[in-house]
């Protein structure tokens, strides 16, 4: 099954969009994370995190910053939700 999903990352305003063929979302998901941090590595740090980026990784937030904003099926045509046109 292909999976069409966005990535989001806030803090560096960027939204990335991968097709990938996995079959359940949460093996789609694993690959277009993986796949999305090697487009985009993290820069490098600069010094020890501060408070608020240790409370966010306690709480479950991913340090890079990248969310996974939307993930679809995509259909045997090529994007989410298109259908050819019928002729008449």
């Amino acid at each position: 099954m292909r999976w069409l999903m966005e990535f989001y990352n806030e803090r560096r305003g960027i939204l990335a969009r991968y097709g990938i063929e996995a079959p359940l979302p949460a093996a789609a998901v694993l690959s277009g994370r993986n796949a999305v941090l090697a487009e985009y590595p993290s820069p490098p740090r600069k010094g020890r995190p501060s408070l608020f980026e240790r409370a966010e990784r306690v709480g479950g937030q991913d340090a890079t910053g990248w969310v996974l904003y939307r993930i679809v099926r995509e259909n045997m045509y090529g994007s989410p939700g298109a259908a050819p046109a019928q002729a008449t």
